[in-house]
């Protein structure tokens, strides 16, 4: 992983900061049932709301930072964000969409979140990570098991005013710390 100001880059992606040329994309993505997938409620966002959001930092600041991820060619694959609990601020929440259907099954959200963990434990010292996701969505479970996070609970939980049923996972340090997928990486 390489850190160049506001865009990590991975072996195959960029995660890089959200700025206003990326709202009529953002804008799309968040009004399309495909973008979304099964497993999440669209946001929709318009490009007065979008705007507002870049302007007043809702993307980007100090406890929380939303990435578009894009194939190192430029191709534009999804998004992940992440932020840190107001109630336990050493503790960061992942959200990982792969917005694209035909960029999906290929490893990229794998390989995003992986290298946005590394950043948030290595960097930004936080002591555990979190996930959500729906019960029904298998492909992000197995994910999370690859990436060492246990299954905590089962619990329903709001998405955009959409009441779902999921489970919470969690990465503590520790277990970051001796997981073989973060210790043994290539770029």
């Amino acid at each position: 992983m390489t850190i160049f100001g506001e865009t990590l880059f991975t072996p195959r992606l960029r995660l890089r900061k959200i700025t206003a040329d990326d709202l009529p994309l953002l804008v799309a993505w968040s009004n399309s049932e495909d973008a979304h997938g099964p497993y999440l409620t669209p946001d929709r966002l318009n490009l007065e709301t979008g705007r507002e959001k870049i302007e007043s930092g809702a993307f980007w600041s100090e406890k929380n930072k939303t990435f578009l991820i894009e194939r190192r060619d430029g191709t534009p694959v999804g998004l992940i964000n992440y932020w840190l609990r107001s109630e336990k601020r050493c503790c960061a929440v992942i959200k990982v969409k792969i917005t694209e259907p035909d960029q999906r099954g290929k490893g990229f959200g794998t390989e995003a979140q992986k290298y946005l963990i590394l950043n948030l434990f290595d960097r930004l010292k936080v002591e555990e990570v979190e996930m959500y996701t729906d019960i029904n969505n298998k492909a992000q479970q197995r994910c999370l098991g690859k990436l060492g996070f246990d299954l905590v609970e089962s619990l329903t939980y709001d998405d955009h005013q959409v009441r779902r049923l999921g489970h919470l996972y969690r990465l503590p340090e520790a277990r970051y710390h001796h997981h073989p997928v973060y210790r043994y990486h290539y770029e």
